[in-house]
């Protein structure tokens, strides 16, 4: 049986469940997921395999730290509004660049440094950029 779902769906209570409709009862032997988000098994790797690689080759083998954000939309900080970003500020709408103007609620995929990367993710509330999750590298 394949299953599409959001998290916090419990795959182990939903077969209980359906055994517990066709009255005959029913349990899992066996679980895999086969994707999250934009990732599948067919870009998946074995540990084993990375295991086996020489240390240099080992990053290339990885999906970048937001290969689950590409839904997000993407805005890029100054080096001083991602400084303050960093630390938990929010950025006012206005000193957005011009191209990250969100909607209300809207959550974002957050960049900025020298070189540019994701600084974490935030959400649009009241005219402002909130940071909800920070990353550091």
């Amino acid at each position: 049986m394949r299953v599409k779902c959001s998290k916090g769906t419990y795959i182990r209570t939903l077969a209980e469940d359906i055994g517990e409709a066709l009255g005959c009862g029913a349990h899992l032997t066996g679980l895999r997921r086969i994707a999250v988000g934009d990732l599948t098994l067919d870009g998946a790797v074995t540990l084993e395999l990375i295991d086996a690689q020489p240390d240099e080759a080992r990053p290339a083998m990885l999906a970048p730290v937001d290969a689950l954000l590409q839904r997000c939309e993407p805005v890029t900080l100054d080096a001083a509004a991602a400084a303050r970003f960093l630390q938990g500020q929010r950025i006012a709408q206005r000193d957005l660049p011009a191209a990250g103007v969100l909607q209300e609620g809207e959550l974002a995929r957050v960049y900025g440094g020298d070189p540019s990367r994701l600084l974490g993710v935030a959400r649009m509330r009241e005219g402002a950029l909130r940071p909800e999750r920070l990353v550091r590298l």
